[in-house]
């Protein structure tokens, strides 16, 4: 019994070209009419595009099927089929750490939207700073460069980070040299298994302002949460602390510099705590 080569395809699925692949591979040699350029496919070509397709459906690639196909006994399968299985593993336990991570970013665009220019009582995460520029300055030392490149094995959890100094936050003063780096909230870097050897400042605050500003060409960084503190009583009592959370309409200026309209800071702004509380 013969099939035509749209039959054959229909049947699994997949699609003409995919089964020329197939034969252009050496997995299928469907026979030919003298004279004709017509594929037919006999029953044996069936059978065997079940191995491939079921093998290709486990995961395996085209080069792992060809060997596959040269195992000569079950325990030879075994052990191949064993150590995909580990692969598996690993890439499941990789997508959900890409889960978690998108699960984090969908978090704070959402608190954007809640908390942007607003202002709430509540204490700062335990955060690992690690800062590699003050103003122009850039740290450059081997140990610095160590340390972030380690983290940035996790990226999709770690941010960059911002520390204004306290005069130039109750002086509203976005020009400022600011402190710049990366940081990571402590119980994710101890999940990760990042290293928190030196350069790395530890930084929590149990009395802060929290909010979210944006940094841009124009309007105010910090008046907001001036305006919150005098309206509240506050006293604002040290450097605030954030974490960039998402950068918005960038794009490439003739000088080929990456310039965004928008970036959302979410930062934690120490005061003295209530003597009442």
């Amino acid at each position: 019994m013969y099939y035509k080569i749209g039959t054959l395809a229909k049947r699994f699925g997949i699609t003409t070209q995919a089964l020329r692949f197939y034969e252009a591979q050496g997995f299928l040699a469907p026979d030919r009419e003298q004279m004709s350029t017509t594929r037919r496919y006999h029953t044996r070509n069936l059978k065997w595009l079940t191995s491939i397709r079921r093998y290709h459906d486990l995961g395996f690639g085209m080069e792992e099927i060809q060997k596959l196909f040269f195992c000569d006994e079950p325990g030879q399968l075994r052990d191949r089929m064993e150590e995909k299985e580990r692969e598996v593993l690993a890439e499941i336990a990789a997508l959900k750490k890409r889960l978690k991570a998108l699960q984090r970013q969908e978090a704070d665009l959402e608190r954007i939207e809640s908390l942007l220019y607003q202002c709430e009582i509540s204490p700062s995460p335990r955060l690992w700073i690690v800062i590699d520029q003050i103003g122009q300055y850039l740290d450059e030392s081997k140990s610095t460069e160590a340390l972030i490149q380690n983290w940035m094995k996790e990226l999709a959890f770690v941010y960059s980070a911002s520390i204004i100094p306290h005069e130039a936050v109750i002086q509203d003063n976005k020009l400022a040299d600011r402190k710049s780096g990366f940081c990571i909230e402590e119980d994710m870097a101890g999940k990760l298994l990042l290293d928190d050897g030196e350069g790395v400042e530890k930084i929590c605050y149990e009395h802060s302002i929290h909010t979210i500003t944006k940094l841009s060409a124009e309007g105010s960084l910090m008046n907001h949460v001036l305006s919150y503190a005098k309206e509240k009583g506050l006293e604002i009592t040290g450097d605030a602390v954030g974490r960039c959370l998402v950068k918005t309409g960038e794009h490439s200026c003739q000088d080929g510099q990456i310039t965004p309209k928008a970036v959302y800071y979410e930062y934690w702004i120490p005061i003295k705590a209530d003597e009442r509380d």
